[in-house]
């Protein structure tokens, strides 16, 4: 196994690899968790997931090898081992098992992260070899007699003989468990017969197990073919005659259900016994007729594409919609020139087409780079799962607009700031069982994960029905720290906006899950590093809510530029609700701020020429109010005059002062001059509250 030394970009041999890989680990990560759902709960381990992992085990193990992996590819031939004797009988998924598995997958994860930063830390090897001794000795053959029932059953002998090793375990297994084993019949047409064979084995599966599916022989029309499935199921052969819409002559009993395994049935033919099989050899006969192929061409009518590559495409989309801005204003200048009138026409006529064009294109970028938000989700819900076992509480994460699209960068951003919401909430917010109860709430607790589309902004919130937030504890928590001076008169919101604060906890201990003061730190850096903002509502024993409102794309964004002075700035046209001329009644005072009363809401005012000290110019007379919204959150930014809407980029600001508060980059107009771009989320959160004004 390699060392991991100077770090190095991977290559897109192994980029690829390690996209396959990422998606194959998170199928087996959901079909993980799904399988210790059920053992938690005393249940039977589901045939279908056990054949997925088994087939994604597989793949990860041809993957590795084909890289040179070898480490890797032994380690997830092991995987493989283990769930093939789960899924022929020979070993039991006991707790202790289902657990090594897992550390088996998280351990795939964790080389998958080396693989990415430029190779293997060093004693990885170890580390695999270790885990897969310990599979080993656990995956040990067993002389244990089998288990399961061996009686004989009214079947076709060859279509009995035709079953591998894994249906005859499943036959097995169902007729151990009581289930009554039907063969149907299907007579079906050549032309459509792929169509209605799907239909009938997806309805097989919704009320029991389908074991195998074999072309029959036996009379039939000029264009017709024959099928027999075997199916185990809890239903009569009239009751399944009628879920599938077949005639009850289709459906022959091969045993009936009964529940005493000591009952003798009559048979025609024995349930054949075969000698122990090698995985491989196995899954070669189950996957032989997939092998075969009509054709070379691909199946796939899509393309995985580097995400690097399309911020390389954005950024030459924004470069083109920059120099599209030049080229309008100097159409404008060439059409106000004596005798150049016609040919400035001319110029414009292009310009509006190559807009039209360059629109599509923005948009048609945008939408590739656009992801839903299902990736971020199916994480939580895993870790939901994981936190339910470690902390032993009762409570359900319910998931509603999984399928709400944002930009792929942002998602991926939202990972953390999601990660340590979900962590606090199971951990601070929801009682146990015992204290649900004695204060009349159900023993089981709720955390809902939403997300929904309003305008250009995405808003998430997380919300509980567990003890809510002491706003007064918080308080003097910050108080304690120093955050704020102990003669500070704060409103409710104010006090619930404290949880934020770099190094707060109410938590007198600290945990594994929570309880250091800097979850809540991360979440509003993180969303306001994204343009976003994050705002916390509670209700002391009735629960909490977290609302965090994003941006859909940091890409091409619309802009007004405003000038204050001498200086021009640009303010993402997303954030602005409406721009107005206050009255001169309009602008109030209470205390030290000034408000704007606006259809009977006070806003907290603030003055950009004041933010940014700018000293150019004589400030305006009537200045215009430009009334910025994330959320719920509002504020009225007075500026001396507008200028326009221009399509801008937002570039980072490269140099020795490259963070000022408010500021989130810089953007080039049309006429090749910069100005600085505003920083809504930063502003808008700054900004004093005016609802206890």
């Amino acid at each position: 196994m390699a060392t991991r030394g100077p770090k190095k970009t991977p290559g897109r041999a192994e980029r690829e690899f390690l996209s396959e890989s990422e998606e194959i680990l998170e199928r087996m990560r959901d079909d993980l968790g799904a399988c210790l759902e059920r053992a938690s709960a005393g249940a039977e381990l589901a045939p279908d997931v056990l054949n997925r992992l088994f087939r994604s085990a597989h793949s990860l193990k041809g993957l590795s090898g084909m890289f040179g992996l070898e480490s890797l590819a032994e380690l997830a031939h092991r995987i493989e081992d283990l769930l093939d004797a789960w899924r022929l009988g020979r070993a039991q998924p006991t707790p202790e098992r289902l657990a090594l598995f897992e550390e088996s997958v998280e351990l795939f994860g964790h080389a998958l992260e080396q693989l990415a930063g430029g190779g293997l830390d060093a004693g990885f090897g170890d580390t695999v070899a270790a885990l897969i001794a310990r599979i080993a000795a656990e995956n040990a053959p067993s002389t244990a007699p089998q288990s399961a029932e061996s009686g004989a059953i009214d079947a076709p002998p060859a279509l009995l003989r035709a079953l591998t090793e894994y249906e005859e375990h499943r036959l097995r297994e169902n007729l151990a468990r009581g289930r009554s084993i039907h063969v149907v019949t299907a007579v079906l047409q050549l032309a459509s017969f792929e169509d209605r064979l799907s239909e009938i084995s997806t309805a097989l599966r919704e009320v029991g197990e389908l074991l195998s599916t074999l072309p029959s022989p036996g009379d039939g029309g000029p264009g017709e073919i024959r099928f027999a499935l075997l199916v185990a199921s809890e239903l009569d052969a009239a009751s399944l005659a009628a879920r599938l819409e077949l005639s009850p002559a289709a459906i022959h009993t091969a045993r009936a259900g009964r529940r005493d395994p000591g009952a003798n049935s009559a048979s025609s033919a024995e349930l054949p016994r075969t000698e122990a099989e090698p995985a491989a050899a196995a899954d070669a006969r189950e996957g032989a007729p997939e092998t075969e192929t009509a054709t070379l061409r691909s199946v796939s009518d899509t393309v995985r594409v580097d995400v690097r590559k399309l911020d390389e495409l954005m950024n030459l989309v924004g470069e083109l919609a920059l120099e599209r801005g030049a080229l309008s204003e100097f159409a404008r200048r060439l059409g106000a020139e004596p005798g150049l009138a016609r040919l400035g026409a001319e110029l414009d006529k292009i310009h509006k087409a190559l807009d039209r064009k360059l629109q599509d294109l923005q948009a048609s970028v945008i939408e590739v780079r656009m992801v839903p938000l299902r990736q971020v989700f199916d994480k939580l819900s895993r870790v939901a799962r994981r936190l339910r076992l470690d902390l032993g509480k009762q409570a359900r994460l319910e998931i509603k607009g999984a399928d709400t699209e944002l930009d792929k960068l942002i998602v991926e951003e939202l990972v953390d700031p999601l990660m340590h919401i979900v962590r606090n909430a199971f951990d601070h917010a929801l009682e146990t069982p015992e204290e649900r109860r004695a204060v009349g709430k159900p023993a089981e607790g709720v955390i809902r994960l939403e997300a929904t589309q309003r305008g250009n902004d995405v808003v998430i919130t997380v919300a509980d029905d567990g003890r809510g937030i002491d706003a007064q504890r918080v308080l003097a928590k910050a108080i304690e720290r120093g955050l704020v001076p102990p003669t500070a008169q704060l409103s409710q919101r104010e006090m619930l906006d404290l949880v934020f604060a770099p190094g707060l906890s109410t938590r007198s201990e600290v945990t594994e899950t929570s309880g250091r003061g800097v979850g809540m730190d991360v979440v509003r850096s993180n969303v306001s590093a994204l343009g976003g903002i994050a705002s916390v509502d509670s209700a002391l024993g009735v629960g909490t809510t977290l609302t965090l409102t994003l941006p859909i794309t940091l890409a091409i964004i619309q802009a007004l530029v405003v000038g204050v002075g001498e200086e021009r700035y640009a303010i993402p046209l997303n954030a602005v609700r409406e721009v107005l001329i206050p009255g001169a009644d309009a602008l109030q005072r209470s205390g030290t701020r000034e408000l704007l009363a606006l259809r009977g809401d006070a806003l907290p005012v603030l003055r950009l020429r004041d933010e940014f000290a700018v000293r150019s110019g004589t400030p305006a007379i009537k200045p215009f109010a430009v009334i910025l919204g994330l959320g719920d959150a509002r504020l009225a930014l007075l500026v001396d005059r507008l200028e326009g809407q221009r399509d801008t980029v937002i570039k980072p600001i490269q140099g020795p002062v490259r963070s000022v508060r408010g500021v989130a980059g810089a953007t080039d107009l049309g006429d090749r001059s910069a100005v600085l771009v505003l920083d809504v989320a930063a502003l808008v959160s700054s900004a004093p509250r005016a609802e206890a004004a």
